[in-house]
C-alpha cells in the first residue's frame, strides 16, 4: 500500500497487485456468476469500476463455469481489472457445510489466475470458546496460503472479541499476510449493530502496519462507506446494487427508498437522466444500474472528502441516514485515541455541523494538551476551552468563523506568536529569542519567516500557519525529541533531500503525527534535515513500507 492522502484513519492509497495497481479506497461489485445483472466489461467502461468479486466455490461446483474460468478469470469475466474471489466461506456461514476442502479452493483460485483469493476460513459470531476455536482452524487453513505467488486475503475472525480479533489479525501478519479481511460482519449490518461492526473494523485496523490492505467483507450500502473508509478500511465488496434492485430498492447515499412508493428520480445519473420512475418500477436492470452508479459516486465523493480533509463533514451528514447510524457516530468518542494517531495535524478547513463536533480528533488534541498551555491571553471557543491568543491564526481555529473577532490579537508581539505557535504544536515556548528578525508578507501582513542573522529558522505556512522547520531543528534534536532517526549508511540521501522510506527508520518520536514537521537524525543524533511526516511515529516503527518521511532541504537566506 502506498499512501498518498489522509485523513482520520481513511486514505487514498494504492494496492499493489501482480496485474497494476489499484486505488483506494476501492468498490468491489459483487458479480454472480450464474446471472450477471451488468457485464462486469460494461462495469468497467460505463461505470469506473476497477475491480470486482465473484464467487470461486460457485464457479468451481459448475463444471460449465469451471472450464471457463480455467483459461483465465479475466477472460471468464471479459473484465482486466482487479480480480478478487470469495472462498465459499459465505455458503459455510450460511448453509452450515460446503463440500470443497481449504486446500482445494486455495488450488483453484490460484490456477484460474485471481488478482486475491480468500482460503477457507470459519466465520461467524458466537461464544468467546466457539470464537477462539474458530479462529485456531482459520490460522491453522491461513497455513496454507503462505508463499504463493498469488495474493491471498487472511480473514480476520473472533466474533465480538477484542483478544480474538487482534490474535487474529497479528498471526496472520506474522505469516506474511498483507491484505486482511474483516470478516462476519454482515450479520451486525443486517441487525443495524453498525456500532459492533465498527468495533470490530478499528481492533483490526489498530495493530497492523499502515502498509496493510483492510477490506471490510460485506459492508456494501453506500450509506456505510464513509464509516468504513475513517475507519481505516481500504476496500469494500458489494452485491447490494443487485439484490436491492431485484427487491425493489432505490439506493441513495442517505439510505433505500422503495421505488413503488416514489414519484420522482432524485438523481442525474445516466439512467434517472433517462428514464422516469415508471421505467424503474418495470426494468430491475435499470434500477440495478442506478444503484451502481449510486455507489461509485459515493465512493468518488468520500475520495475527494479525504484530499480535501473534510472526511468528518461527510461524516457528520451521513449519519443522518439512519437512526442506529446515527447511534454509532456518536459512538466515534471511544474510538479517538485511535483516530488522534492517524488524524494529520491540518486541514483545509473546520465548520461546526451539529454537537458531535465535540468529537472532533482536532478537540480531542487539544484538550491533551491539558495544563501544559501558555498564554498572555487565553480565548475560550467552543468544545475547545481555553485556547492561546497567539495560535488562532492556525488550524483549526484559522479556519473557523468568527472566532478572531473575539480576541484582542493585533497587540500580539511577533516574537510571542511565533513562539507561541512553536509551544502549542511542539511543547516549546522560548525557542526564538528576542534577536530574531521577522519576516512578513507584503502582502497580508502575516508572518512568512524567521531568521537568526542570515540563517532561516523557521517558516510559517500562508494556509494554516503551520511550522515548516529549517534551523530551529537543531534545537530539537538537542532536546532528543521531534525526531525521525535512520541509518549512518543512508544519511547523505536524507542530506540530499530524497524521501525516508519506513524500512529505513530505526526509531521516531511517538508524539509524532501525519502533517507534522520533524527532524531527521542520522544514529549519532546529527541533524541531516527536515520534512513532513507522512504516518505517525508509531506507524513509521511498525511499517515495512511507504514513505515516512516527505523530506526538504534545509534553507539558508
Amino acid at each position: 500500500m502506498e499512501l498518498k492522502y489522509r485523513d482520520l484513519a481513511g486514505r487514498i492509497g494504492n494496492i499493489k497487485t501482480k496485474s497494476g495497481r489499484y486505488e483506494t479506497p476501492l468498490l468491489l461489485p459483487v458479480v454472480n456468476p450464474n446471472k450477471m445483472t451488468i457485464a462486469p466489461s460494461k462495469m468497467k467502461k460505463k461505470f469506473g469500476v476497477e475491480g470486482i468479486i465473484t464467487n470461486s466455490y460457485i464457479i468451481g461446483k459448475n463444471p460449465h463455469l469451471r472450464e471457463q474460468a480455467l483459461k483465465g478469470i479475466k477472460k471468464f469475466l471479459n473484465f482486466d481489472g482487479f480480480v478478487m474471489t470469495d472462498s465459499g466461506a459465505f455458503q459455510l456461514m450460511t448453509y452450515g457445510d460446503i463440500d470443497v476442502s481449504n486446500e482445494e479452493i486455495i488450488e483453484f483460485q490460484e490456477k484460474i489466475d485471481v488478482d486475491v483469493g480468500v482460503i477457507l476460513d470459519i466465520p461467524g459470531l458466537g461464544t468467546y470458546k466457539k470464537m477462539k476455536a474458530n479462529v485456531e482452524e482459520t490460522l491453522k487453513r491461513a497455513e496454507a496460503a503462505k508463499d504463493r505467488k498469488t495474493m491471498f486475503a487472511g480473514p480476520v475472525q473472533g466474533g465480538l472479541y477484542k483478544s480474538l480479533r487482534q490474535r487474529s489479525a497479528k498471526a496472520l501478519l506474522d505469516m506474511g499476510f498483507e491484505y486482511f479481511a474483516v470478516g462476519s460482519v454482515v450479520p451486525l449490518l443486517n441487525q443495524y449493530e453498525f456500532g459492533k461492526a465498527f468495533d470490530v473494523l478499528v481492533w483490526t485496523r489498530e495493530v497492523l502496519p499502515a502498509e496493510s490492505i483492510v477490506h471490510f467483507f460485506g459492508a456494501g450500502h453506500p450509506m456505510m462507506f464513509a464509516f468504513g473508509v475513517a475507519l481505516g478500511a481500504d476496500v469494500f465488496d458489494s452485491a447490494a446494487y443487485a439484490l436491492f434492485a431485484k427487491a425493489g430498492r432505490y439506493l441513495t447515499e442517505n439510505g433505500t427508498l422503495n421505488i413503488n412508493e416514489m414519484n420522482y428520480l432524485p438523481c442525474s445519473c445516466p439512467v434517472c437522466s433517462n428514464h422516469d420512475v415508471e421505467d424503474l418500477k418495470r426494468d430491475p436492470n435499470l434500477l440495478a444500474r442506478h444503484n451502481l452508479y449510486t455507489t461509485m459516486e459515493e465512493m468518488k465523493r468520500i475520495k475527494e472528502a479525504i484530499r480535501e480533509g473534510t472526511l468528518w463533514e461527510l461524516l457528520d451528514r451521513r449519519a443522518r441516514s439512519h437512526p442506529k447510524l446515527y447511534s454509532a457516530f456518536k459512538r466515534f468518542r471511544k474510538y479517538l485515541p485511535y483516530l488522534e494517531g492517524k488524524d494529520p495535524i491540518s486541514k483545509t478547513r473546520f465548520f461546526y455541523l451539529s454537537s458531535e463536533t465535540k468529537n472532533r480528533v482536532e478537540v480531542y488534541r487539544h484538550k491533551l494538551k491539558g495544563s501544559g498551555l501558555k498564554s498572555k491571553n487565553f480565548v475560550d471557543v467552543k468544545y475547545f476551552g481555553k485556547v492561546p491568543s497567539e495560535v488562532l491564526d492556525m488550524y483549526p481555529f484559522g479556519q473557523m468563523e468568527g472566532i478572531k473577532l473575539e480576541a484582542n490579537t493585533e497587540n500580539i508581539p511577533d516574537i510571542d506568536v511565533v513562539n507561541g505557535i512553536l509551544g502549542y504544536i511542539y511543547g516549546y515556548y522560548n525557542l526564538i529569542t528576542p534577536n530574531a528578525k521577522i519576516e512578513k508578507s507584503k502582502k497580508t501582513g502575516r508572518i512568512r519567516a524567521v531568521y537568526n542573522g542570515e540563517e532561516l529558522l523557521l517558516t510559517l505556512k500562508a494556509s494554516d500557519y503551520m511550522p515548516v522547520l529549517h534551523g530551529i531543528g537543531k534545537e530539537f534534536v538537542k532536546r532528543k525529541s521531534w525526531s525521525v532517526t535512520i541509518p549512518d549508511n543512508i544519511s547523505e540521501f536524507a542530506r540530499d533531500g530524497k524521501s525516508v522510506f519506513a524500512k529505513f527508520v530505526i526509531n521516531a518520536d511517538d508524539r509524532i503525527r501525519p502533517g507534522i514537521e520533524v527532524c531527521i537524525i542520522n544514529e549519532s543524533g546529527k541533524l541531516l534535515n527536515t520534512g513532513t511526516a507522512m504516518m505517525s511515529g508509531r506507524e513509521m516503527i511498525m511499517a515495512k513500507e511507504g514513505i515516512a518521511v516527505k523530506t526538504r532541504k534545509l534553507k539558508s537566506k
